[in-house]
């Protein structure tokens, strides 16, 4: 990580600046520290928001009040259990839980987010500006001056300015990322891996999606899964629903999603 890096970072942050406040949107993952301690070097007005979406690591909430006592903390009006319970699981295609409990936020705002280029396809043609065309964003800007770094640039940053940051990127976890507990936008692997590390969400979720199937039998949720189990391992594993039934007729599996889900969580009934 040099030095350049990180001016040009603040320059672009003083450069896009308007007499719009900017907003900080902070996770508390390792990006969203990085981006809260360049901001404030660049000296611009901003207002740092952390979206309490529900469903982040636990001890996320204590960490950001016990070392970054500045950002503001927002809950939402409905959890994320509340939404799946109502509209069921989310999807790529279908993230409502990002538009409610994470985007609603940043409506009609110039927001200053932590994306990187290197995190992923979709993201490797990101502007250091991206204006948001969506009706319901409402001319919302997001600027991105961590855009060109690279994730060992972050961590350098980190251990160079002895950033606080939260536990679950060391060991025994090791996580990649930090954020919701079994986003939609993870890899089918990465979200086992997370529900196995916090079965107390996996629990809750098989709850909701149960809650969701019994008030909307005619859905695909409610017409092709028998209980929230069934439900849950289709959600977090890759499989076609031809599959899935095949499994569900198999002797060796017939009626027994219950167990084989709390096996995986480590689960004992």
């Amino acid at each position: 990580m040099t030095e350049e890096h990180v001016k040009r970072s603040i320059d672009l942050i003083r450069k896009l600046e308007t007499d719009k406040i900017y907003n900080l949107g902070f996770s508390g993952g390792k990006d969203s520290v990085v981006l809260l301690d360049i901001a404030k070097r660049s000296g611009v007005k901003f207002e740092a928001v952390y979206s309490n979406t529900t469903i982040d690591p636990p001890g996320t909430i204590p960490f950001i009040r016990d070392n970054y006592p500045e950002v503001k903390i927002v809950n939402p009006k409905e959890s994320f259990l509340q939404l799946v319970a109502r509209k069921g699981f989310p999807s790529r295609q279908r993230r409502f839980c990002c538009e409610v409990l994470k985007e609603s936020y940043g409506v009609g705002k110039r927001n200053l987010e932590g994306m990187r280029r290197d995190e992923s396809n979709n993201r490797a043609g990101y502007e250091p500006e991206q204006c948001d065309s969506r009706k319901s964003m409402k001319g919302a800007c997001h600027v991105l001056p961590l855009v060109f770094w690279t994730e060992r640039q972050i961590w350098e940053y980190i251990h160079k300015h002895n950033l606080p940051y939260m536990k679950y990127y060391d060991p025994p976890y090791n996580f990649t990322r930090h954020g919701c507990v079994g986003c939609p936008l993870a890899t089918k692997q990465q979200m086992r891996i997370e529900f196995k590390t916090f079965p107390r969400y996996a629990i809750n979720l098989v709850k909701a999606i149960k809650k969701f199937m019994e008030t909307h039998p005619e859905t695909f949720w409610g017409k092709n899964f028998d209980n929230g189990h069934e439900a849950f391992y289709y959600y977090i594993n890759d499989l076609s629903l031809q599959d899935f039934k095949f499994m569900k007729t198999a002797s060796m599996f017939k009626n027994d999603f219950r167990r084989m889900v709390n096996n995986y969580l480590g689960i004992n009934e």
